[in-house]
């Protein structure tokens, strides 16, 4: 009979185990499901937010466009000509004192500011019409005043041309052939542009020495409020940064799915060094979104004062 009874008391005693094991197990699982859909919900609630916040960034930044001023065809009557080229003798800077001499009498506008990387660009073109033998604001490649200020480095807001050929007597008929044609007036008496640059010469058009002579005439990007591109790379390197943190996040939360021992670690561990990395993960999430309004804010400053010009 005790024999009996010690069985019994026995098979009681197993069966307790194997329950509380079992409802052990079962705690845990929830434990675990519970703490890594807490983190999973953190994490892409604030992915999500950061995305939608560079987007908006991005939008920002394309919304404003710069603007190129370009005139027809220059007109000029005889009287400002003289056949005689050997006595012409064009000047950059003699030409650069009458446009601002017309705009002081023509409203009191402020002189404009000779540029150098200006200069280089007006350059460029006059050679370049004379190379490929071409009179136009475009070239046969395309190329306009837009293109030529990109390639010599001037950053502008609004930039213009104006080009003339012919054997002018002096730089003061020049000028007047341009202050007597509606479109080059504007682009001298364009109260928006702060700064200019000249090039003249002369050389062979269709088999005659003639002269050719490009005004650029610009506002700079510097005119506005800056806008960061120190900060801007900061904001891509992180974006960068929060990819590979996904990625590692992603591999470590498959891992103690899997219940698997992992650089050393029990499951506890591995959740433990998990919830510190989204830490992380989050906390730089906050410091993006804090530079993208910084930078967001440049970009209005920018766009307002260019809507103000």
């Amino acid at each position: 009979m005790k024999t009996i009874n010690s069985i019994i008391i026995a098979i009681i005693f197993l069966i307790a185990i194997f329950v509380v094991k079992t409802d052990y197990k079962s705690l845990y699982s929830k434990f675990l499901s519970s703490t890594m859909n807490s983190i999973d919900n953190t994490s892409t609630i604030a992915k999500s937010e950061y995305k939608d916040k560079l987007n908006g960034m991005m939008n920002s930044l394309g919304n404003k466009s710069t603007n190129v001023q370009t005139p027809g065809a220059l007109v000029v009557s005889d009287n400002l000509l003289t056949n005689n080229v050997s006595k012409i003798n064009l000047s950059s800077k003699n030409i650069i004192d009458i446009t601002n001499k017309y705009r002081k009498e023509n409203g009191n506008l402020p002189p404009l500011t000779e540029n150098t990387k200006l200069d280089f660009s007006a350059e460029k073109k006059l050679q370049d019409m004379f190379v490929k033998g071409y009179f136009e604001h475009v070239s046969p490649e395309g190329v306009g005043v837009g293109d030529l200020g990109n390639q010599v480095g001037y950053e502008y807001i609004i930039i213009g041309e104006n080009l003339a050929m012919g054997n002018f007597k002096d730089d003061q008929a020049l000028v007047d052939a341009w202050m007597n044609s509606p479109g080059h007036r504007a682009n001298i008496l364009n109260k928006r542009y702060t700064e200019i640059g000249v090039s003249v010469g002369k050389g062979n058009y269709n088999g005659k020495t003639i002269w050719m002579s490009v005004q650029h005439f610009a506002l700079p990007k510097s005119a506005c409020p800056a806008i960061s591109d120190v900060l801007k790379g900061m904001i891509d390197f992180d974006q960068k940064k929060i990819k590979e943190m996904e990625g590692d996040l992603s591999s470590r939360k498959a891992k103690i799915e899997s219940g698997q021992v992992s650089e050393g670690m029990t499951t506890n561990g591995q959740i433990d060094i998990y919830n510190s990395l989204v830490k992380d993960y989050n906390s730089l999430i906050l410091d993006i979104k804090e530079k993208i309004n910084t930078y967001n804010e440049q970009v209005r400053n920018f766009n307002n004062c260019i809507e103000g010009i």
